[in-house]
């Protein structure tokens, strides 16, 4: 009886398991083949495994490739080398050996008897011996012996390593081969190698290689082509091809057993060639800790590293492949808004997938005919149909196709960079024989393009799945509202609306204009509103061409427009609000119609008026450029009347000067903007809500206005006054207040700048070129925090809004609530985190690139919440608190600005240097008489004080006295200076007759005079020094009026868009004063100091500020003192007003979400990594 199969096996333990490197016979046993690869043709042959062009695998013979796990082969080198990864670790453990009896080193061979010498004299010599790493900028490593170089050179001191090898070397510095170590590594004794073992090396001959593994073919990355060049090829088979090429050229080369100076020059060339393709195909590194254990300190190499991640980022991570394009676009306002004009030359090369099956396979035969498909696969074999292969080729179901685009196909493009999910639209094709591709002017919106020389990408989506996908989140029709906004994402642009402009002020078009434009209408033209006019037919209004495009049975109403059954019974067509007349329009479509409704509507109107453009025509002559004189001569007046304001804005900062200094600029501005909206025909092409594009226009034919700024900008303040000096030294007989000194250029790109205004005008220019690159570096960072935290953040289907990973809770429901409906723009399992990133990260990015004022301030409105700090780190923001100011309802006039002076002038600190004129020194004589007081003769000090300063501050003489003795009683404590200042008395005057001669301005000032008592006219010099040197400055820092820990008190304007840090219950519109308080930093010692300090100090005043709306400016100090959920409104006001301030809004729900992600933990923690 046979014995089962299951009787001869045999149970065992795993008792450790021991990681080497492989050995040549490891290699040459886990290769399936006999013979090594020695031609560059065997790197994919069919023993390496699958996948394969055609056949199977000739190792296992399974064609399927998920059952081959591929197979290994080798390449043999005609000369051993060393591991490029593990040349440290084995220099490292042969300087621990004597190379001479290969034994552990000896290393106190010095103090040991004869006798022991007489027994260790091979180890005599060996500790002087160094092993040294040599590494090339090639990549190639070896070892190298060396000697001391003051030690006396023996001859024959290298002929012991005529055992390993080679008997060569008279020099201190001899190579060690590869070869030779081998040979070491054989013969070192067992008790060495234990010793080894115990400092934690282990010999092994895979420190040498003598066979190179060449990896499957399932682990090499295949080339990817297109049928006429490579797109994608492994770079590691490459590396072995060169390994290959350098193995045939030491063979072809050798006539014979090589010499000492021939092998190394073949192991370099060889070890050159290895370490290349091991640092791209990656290997093994040495052990880890071995350096930090024995205390030897290495530089990382990342060169494998590298390799790797830039092969991933290649084939993986990076936007380009094998079905994707990129051109340049242009516009093609006759095609629809989803569509997307090909040019021929792309849609030949790049292929569709089709599967062929019983329904399609008369259609992709008939394309086969055509010569509309490149290549066919049948199983694992494809073949070519580039020349065509009518009656020659017939499809059967199962096999692959893969065809030209043809029309109809969907894309999806992409404008980089993306920040919002819009910039990525599906597109269906359109095939023309232009060179760029087509789109059309709408969906540059979405996009952020316009058509000059702008690039986009093309991406052919393949399999079923992927076009499904393509169609269900880029489609047109599905991104239609913008997700930051909520608005519109497809307008009417400025060449439709020039169209629609003109159209309402004609108004009449004739029989034949108006079915020209009936042509690209929805409906049918109506009947003429006036059947016969004056020495005309029939003619149509505007209105009714317009109703053409509307959808039937339509009903909508507004403030300026009513429609009724697709009837346009009233429409405000003021060019004013044309643009919003119109979105008002479509919203009410979207809502009522749908999607689809909205794209045949802009598919209809936007050819119509192109077509009413083109008809009518549009020109600007130089007329239209030309501003009258007597505009121009009142606008260089009254630029000269403010140039004060800039002479005190630079020399004084002030925050109301510069707001004045603005309202006066766009005053200026307004004859400007006024001709060009009125008498100008490029008032037509320019929106007239938009500052901006009033203001280009203004630089264009106006004046350059205010160019330079010493604040906010990223060039330095110090390059500002170099300008100055330049314009002073270049016209030194200018005016008394030149505003091109300061920045303000009078002249306007039409009529010319000089040089000076010229190099003033490009410091400008370059600012924004240097924001554009140097200056993206802040938002980038937070735009990449905001993404890593609120990824994972979603709407779930209970309502709330969770992270998905931790199943927290965010918020508890999402959307802003009308009446008892929520109202929202997104479903269950949107990703309304990552929504609130890419809606944040759109007006930093405007922000920072923008260089006015206002954008300056927003970006760092935005910094203070989103980025705002855990602990407490006294910065300004920390010491900085905003009063606002009690409303007394008098009638009286200047009532709030007499209480903002009120309450600065007990806030801000004024010094004695401050109102302090002259300072001199006076000699008395014994026992005069003095201002009616008996003192002995000596030095008196006299500081004149400035009469009107201490009258508008409110200070009389006697208080300063009374804080000059309180300073002066402090400085008699101490050691070093005490005994001066017990010599000093003082007294004050209301008016000095003492003054230098000449200087009759000085005359009858009040006067802070001090004596120095008890001295004798010998030491007058001294006495003087002393007076000049140590008292006079000590008392210039006596603070004689106001709060001595408050730095600055300014008075401020909070305009009502800008009230950020309130619920602003004002009732004017306009405005209002209050006061910006910052506290010296050594008075805040911890969190809330600021906010308790101000309202101690404000307690004499305390009636005239509202302490309901005060605030901290801090968030930090908000949340700490009023608590988290006050904190949590005041995020979602300043972002909102942050965000306002540069673009034209985001939703509140984004805004919400952000401030909810940060303050759900009940503590306010910005988004900083």
């Amino acid at each position: 009886m046979e014995e089962s199969p299951s009787s001869t096996l045999l149970d065992g333990n795993i008792t450790g398991i021991r990681f080497v490197l492989a050995t040549r016979q490891e290699i040459c046993t886990s290769s399936n083949s006999d013979c090594p690869i020695n031609h560059a043709s065997q790197l994919s042959n069919p023993f390496l495994g699958l996948p394969l062009e055609c056949g199977k695998c000739e190792s296992c013979g399974t064609a399927e490739p998920g059952k081959c796990e591929g197979h290994f082969g080798y390449i043999e080198l005609p000369i051993p080398i060393y591991h490029p990864s593990h040349v440290s670790e084995l220099k490292r453990m042969l300087s621990l050996l004597c190379l001479k009896c290969l034994k552990m080193k000896n290393r106190k061979v010095k103090n040991i008897g004869v006798l022991e010498r007489s027994l260790a004299s091979c180890c005599e010599e060996s500790p002087q011996i160094s092993i040294d790493e040599i590494k090339t900028t090639d990549g190639a490593c070896s070892l190298k012996l060396k000697l001391p170089s003051r030690s006396r050179l023996r001859e024959g001191c290298w002929n012991f390593l005529e055992r390993y090898g080679f008997r060569y070397g008279d020099d201190f510095c001899r190579t060690l081969l590869a070869s030779e170590v081998m040979v070491i590594l054989k013969k070192l004794p067992g008790e060495t190698r234990k010793k080894l073992t115990g400092k934690g090396f282990f010999p092994q001959d895979g420190y040498i290689l003598q066979y190179l593994p060449v990896p499957p073919n399932c682990l090499s990355v295949p080339d990817i082509s297109d049928g006429i060049s490579v797109m994608s090829s492994d770079l590691s088979t490459t590396m072995l091809k060169k390994v290959l090429k350098q193995v045939e050229i030491i063979k072809s080369s050798r006539s014979g057993t090589p010499n000492f100076e021939s092998h190394e020059v073949e192991a370099n060339d060889l070890q050159t060639a290895v370490a290349q393709y091991l640092q791209v195909r990656g290997t093994a590194k040495a052990s880890r800790g071995m350096g930090t254990r024995f205390g030897i300190s290495k530089e990382p190499n990342d060169s494998s590293t590298k390799a790797w991640l830039e092969k991933m980022k290649t084939l993986f991570i990076r936007k380009g492949s094998g079905f994707s394009s990129r051109s340049v676009i242009t516009g093609d306002p006759y095609k629809g808004v989803d569509e997307i004009g090909l040019p021929f030359e792309i849609a030949q090369r790049i292929t569709f997938e089709e599967r062929v099956n019983q329904h399609n396979m008369k259609y992709l035969q008939k394309l086969v005919d055509e010569k509309l498909c490149l290549t066919y696969r049948d199983g694992l074999s494809t073949y070519s149909l580039r020349e065509g292969s009518k009656g020659h080729t017939f499809l059967r179901p199962g096999q692959v196709v893969h065809r030209r685009i043809m029309d109809g196909d969907i894309v999806f493009i992409n404008r980089p960079p993306t920040t919002h999910k819009h910039s990525l639209q599906a597109l269906s094709v359109y095939v023309h024989d232009d060179h760029t591709v087509k789109i059309n002017p709408l969906i540059c919106g979405p996009l952020s393009a316009d058509f000059d020389g702008d690039c986009v990408h093309l991406f052919y989506p393949q399999s079923l799945a992927a076009k499904a996908e393509v169609l269900e989140l880029f489609s047109v029709e599905k991104q239609l509202l913008s997700s930051h906004s909520g608005n519109l994402n497809l307008q009417l642009a400025t060449d439709s609306l020039l169209s629609l402009k003109m159209m309402f002020k004609n108004y009449f078009l004739n029989r034949a204009a108006a079915q020209q434009l009936a042509m690209f209408a929805l409906n049918s033209l109506p009947r003429p509103a006036l059947l016969k006019g004056f020495r005309s037919g029939p003619l149509w209004t505007a209105l009714q061409m317009l109703q053409t495009a509307l959808p039937a049975s339509f009903d909508c109403c507004g403030e300026r427009h009513l429609i009724c059954k697709s009837e346009i019974l009233n429409v405000d067509f003021n060019r004013d609000v044309m643009q919003s007349v119109i979105n008002d329009i479509v919203t009410s479509i979207f809502f009522e119609k749908g999607p689809n409704e909205v794209l045949r509507f802009f598919n209809s109107l936007q050819p119509l008026l192109m077509e009413n453009l083109f008809s009518e025509g549009f020109s600007v002559d130089l007329e239209d450029f030309s501003i009258p004189r007597a505009v121009i001569e009142n606008i260089q007046k009254n630029i000269q009347e403010i140039s004060p304001l800039l002479y005190h804005l630079r020399s004084t900062y002030n925050e109301l000067v510069e707001l004045q200094l603005e309202n006066h600029l766009r005053l200026v501005k307004i004859p400007v903007a006024n001709f060009i909206l009125k008498s100008s025909a490029m008032g037509n092409l320019i929106d007239s809500k938009s500052d901006s594009a009033i203001n280009k226009v203004v630089q264009q034919i106006g004046f350059l206005g205010l160019q330079l700024s010493d604040k906010g900008k990223f060039y330095s303040g110090a390059l500002v006054g170099d300008m100055a000096s330049l314009f002073q030294n270049k016209y030194p007989f200018s005016a008394d207040y030149p505003s091109e000194e300061f920045g303000l250029v009078r002249s306007c790109l039409f009529h010319g700048l000089d040089p000076y205004q010229e190099m003033v005008h490009s410091i400008s220019s370059r600012e924004v070129i240097v924001r554009s690159s140097r200056g993206l570096t802040e938002p980038g960072t937070l735009f990449k925090n905001l993404m890593a935290i609120l990824r994972d953040v979603v709407i779930c289907y209970d309502g709330t809004v969770r992270n998905v990973c931790s199943n927290s809770i965010i918020q508890f429901e999402y959307g802003v609530k009308d009446g008892t409906k929520p109202q929202s723009l997104f479903a269950a399992g949107e990703p309304v985190g990552v929504l609130a990133a890419t809606a944040m990260s759109n007006p930093a990015y405007k922000a920072v690139l923008d260089s006015s004022p206002s954008s300056n301030s927003s970006w760092e409105m935005m910094k203070e919440i989103l980025l705002c700090a855990v602990n407490f780190k006294n910065d300004l923001f920390d010491r900085r608190v905003i009063l606002y100011l009690n409303d007394c309802d008098c009638g009286r006039k200047y009532c709030r600005e007499n209480a903002a002076y009120l309450v600065k002038n007990q806030l801000k600190k004024v010094s004695l240097k401050d109102t302090a004129v002259e300072f001199l020194i006076e000699y008395k004589g014994q026992q005069a008489t003095y201002e009616s007081s008996e003192i002995e003769g000596g030095l008196v000090g006299h500081v004149h004080l400035n009469k009107m300063q201490l009258k508008d501050s409110n200070i009389s003489m006697l208080e300063v006295l009374e804080k000059c003795q309180e300073t002066i009683s402090s400085f008699r404590k101490k050691k070093k200076l005490g005994h001066f200042f017990k010599r000093i008395a003082l007294s004050v005057s209301e008016c000095c007759s003492f003054h230098q001669s000449g200087e009759s301005k000085w005359v009858d000032l009040p006067c802070l005079k001090f004596f120095w008592q008890d001295t004798s006219d010998h030491h007058l010099d001294r006495t003087s020094h002393i007076l000049a040197d140590t008292i006079f400055p000590v008392l210039l820092e006596t603070i004689i009026k106001g709060e001595p820990r408050v730095c600055t008190a300014n008075i401020i304007w909070i305009s009502p868009d800008t009230t950020t840090w309130i619920r602003n219950p004002c009732k004017s519109q306009k405005g209002e004063l209050a006061l910006d308080v910052v506290l010296e930093k050594e008075a805040v010692k911890r969190s809330g100091d600021s906010w308790r300090i101000i309202l101690d100090s404000c307690l004499p005043i305390i009636h005239l500020i509202d302490t309901r709306r005060s605030i901290p400016y801090s968030i930090k100090q908000v949340q700490e003192l009023l608590g988290i959920s006050c904190a949590f409104e005041q995020a979602v006001q300043r972002l909102s007003t942050s965000v306002t301030m540069v673009t034209k809004g985001v939703l509140k729900e984004h805004l919400i979400l952000l401030a909810n992600s940060m303050t759900c933990a009940g503590n306010l923690i910005g988004f900083n990594m």
